[in-house]
């Protein structure tokens, strides 16, 4: 009998509490934290445990207040979403003000949600209608708290899209009611009434609500009476991001999706602005991580390339402005590995290198074509630098990386890098044959608009041996004289609208002529020849002119000649006869060659003549040694002696 009682009395005890936190108008707090999926966190960050129960326990929530799960330091929990949003509305009639006057963020299934909260007030003498308007993303829950504050024969009637939800009755009584209302609200027009019935003179009908949304909002009020809408919690402002990646990839936000990318690979979704951490899953793929944030000022893009279970990497790609003909292109490379990559190797087919950077620092090629990095164990840059093609249109290669990891097992990573060659925005006209001297190198804007361009010289060192800028008019053209002194290999650089437009050019001058012999011997009254020897790599005849200036002559000794196209060291000569009675013993000839009809010389060189005492022909020849000349003399006289005697015989 006695335990029987011991029971009845835990029961009442039990029924009352429950009772109690039915009607409560503070929330109870739980010593232990359970955690939900529903909770805020508060903005200030300095908030212990024991300040937000404090903060918590002295708030009058009226007849509706809301069952707290938890608190763990700025962290609140509810027990459901309904209770969540009785915490997001006003804490009464008497404290119309959201409870830490609305600083926090608020969770909704674990995930981050907009909220829009709006509190609306009417006070009346008179009977009167009036209506908020809403228009949502989607059709939902919405959470609405009503509290009246009524005097003599004063009610009101709130109806959702014509269903009645809330109802005070006017009589002789100030009548007041507290109600927190669940309901379903349609994506556009929705309509929620206000029906608000005064005692006339005095007597006022009054009714404070708020309309809690976890969604963005747009909304109006109309009828003939005063509804004072104030927003008292307006969601973050939200950005467009567009996310790129393989088709049918599920992006999470936590543990919210956010959407499946289409057959192309696409994603637009909205997010407030700011940073946020997205999750890509597919698959047969390695999930990936990815930080973007969303601004204003534009729209955001975010690419991620999925990596298939049998490769290592997670490779991220990005060129380096936009790539245009006959230039050097740069591809960024972000890669990070699913774990420590070991070993790994770098080959690059279907383009021309011109650099690989590791890090920064240049890395050589290996003798079997590959680029030795080691060892990976977190996000490493490398930088690619190519030549593109002459023309423009699409264009694509391979990048291909090897590791192992710690077990041996084998990974390749095959990249296929996809870019696009712009085309120029201008005409560029080269000479047919660029040549030492002056070259013509015209421009004719093919854009329509007007902007700097500036060319420069290189030799096969970098050094700068010239450079020139001009402002190209729309489709006008300018031509620049580029001087080359000497036979090498160039580059020659342009630049156009402010650098973004880059394209270079391989040049290469072979020296056109070359002397047979800068020394000569002849004797006085004989006739010597100099000898040089000249090329025509063109694909048209060639004309020249060579001028030979002796100091013993007051005139040059000139020579015309042409030479066929293909043509590969031509040998050319050009003689003079030696004057008799010269004085010295050496003297230093000038040879010129020109193109038809210039004035500058595409050669100049020099020739040193001895004057020999000997009359022998052979004197003449280019180069001639005196010595060897008088020994080949001296055979070729005994040679005639023995001839003769063989004669008288």
């Amino acid at each position: 009998m006695v335990n029987l009682i011991k029971r009845s009395i835990v029961f009442l005890l039990l029924l009352l509490s429950v009772l109690g936190s039915v009607s409560a108008e503070t929330p109870t707090i739980p010593e232990t934290c359970t955690t939900t999926n529903f909770y805020v966190v508060l903005t200030d960050t300095s908030m212990t445990t024991e300040l937000t129960t404090a903060q918590l326990g002295a708030m009058d929530f009226g007849l509706s207040a809301p069952s707290i799960s938890g608190v763990e330091n700025n962290w609140i929990y509810f027990s459901s979403k309904s209770d969540l949003a009785r915490f997001c509305s006003i804490i009464s009639y008497s404290s119309p003000t959201m409870p830490f006057s609305g600083a926090f963020s608020v969770y909704v299934d674990g995930h981050f949600s907009p909220m829009t909260v709006i509190k609306l007030n009417a006070a009346t003498t008179g009977s009167y209608t009036s209506n908020i308007i809403t228009n949502a993303s989607n059709s939902q829950m919405i959470y609405v708290y009503s509290q009246t504050s009524n005097s003599l024969y004063a009610g009101e009637t709130l109806g959702n899209n014509g269903v009645q939800f809330f109802y005070v009755s006017g009589g002789s009584t100030a009548a007041q009611l507290t109600q927190f209302d669940e309901l379903v609200a349609l994506t556009n027009n929705n309509n929620i009434s206000y029906y608000v019935h005064g005692g006339g003179s005095d007597r006022y009908a009054r009714i404070m609500s708020t309309i809690v949304y976890f969604d963005y909002v747009d909304y109006s009020t109309t009828g003939t009476m005063s509804l004072n809408a104030v927003e008292l919690y307006s969601p973050p402002e939200q950005g467009n991001v567009s996310i790129y990646s393989d088709a049918d990839t599920q992006i999470y936000e936590g543990t919210y999706l956010l959407g499946t990318t289409d057959n192309g690979g696409l994603l637009d979704v909205q997010l407030p602005m700011g940073k946020h951490t997205l999750k890509f899953v597919k698959d047969g793929y390695w999930d990936v991580l990815k930080t973007v944030t969303v601004s204003a000022e534009n729209n955001s893009e975010i690419y991620v390339s999925m990596a298939p279970r049998n490769a290592i990497f997670q490779v991220e790609k990005e060129f380096s402005g936009n790539i245009y003909p006959n230039s050097v292109a740069s591809l960024s490379m972000d890669v990070t590995p699913v774990k420590t990559a070991y070993a790994t190797k770098l080959r690059v087919s279907g383009v021309e290198l011109s650099k690989v950077y590791y890090n920064t620092q240049e890395l050589p090629k290996a003798a079997d074509g590959s680029y030795i990095i080691g060892d990976i164990s977190s996000t490493q840059q490398i930088v690619i630098d190519f030549k593109t093609t002459s023309s423009w249109g699409e264009r694509a290669f391979t990048v291909e990386l090897s590791a192992t990891d710690i077990e041996g097992t084998t990974y390749t990573n095959l990249e296929t890098i996809n870019y696009n060659v712009l085309e120029l925005p201008f005409l560029f006209e080269t000479p047919d044959t660029w040549a030492i001297g002056v070259n013509d190198v015209i421009l004719t804007d093919m854009s329509g608009e007007s902007y700097s361009v500036l060319m420069v010289l290189y030799d096969e060192s970098g050094t700068e041996k010239w450079s020139s800028s001009t402002n190209l008019l729309e489709y006008c053209d300018y031509t620049f004289e580029v001087p080359i002194e000497d036979a090498g290999e160039y580059t020659l650089e342009l630049n156009a609208k402010s650098g973004t437009v880059k394209s270079y050019y391989s040049i290469e001058i072979i020296e056109p002529v070359s002397l047979v012999s800068d020394f000569l011997t002849a004797a006085s009254g004989n006739v010597a020849t100099v000898q040089f020897k000249i090329s025509n790599p063109t694909e048209s005849v060639k004309y020249y002119t060579a001028e030979l200036t002796c100091p013993f002559f007051n005139n040059t000794v000139d020579k015309t000649f042409s030479i066929a196209p293909g043509t590969v060291e031509k040998t050319v000569d050009i003689s003079f006869e030696v004057p008799e009675g010269l004085e010295l013993e050496y003297y230093q000839l000038t040879l010129e060659v020109f193109n038809e009809g210039d004035t500058d010389p595409i050669y100049s060189g020099n020739v040193v003549l001895t004057i020999s005492s000997s009359s022998l022909f052979l004197a003449s020849v280019p180069g001639g040694n005196p010595t060897l000349i008088i020994i080949a003399a001296a055979v070729l006289l005994i040679a005639g002696t023995f001839a003769a005697l063989g004669l008288k015989k």
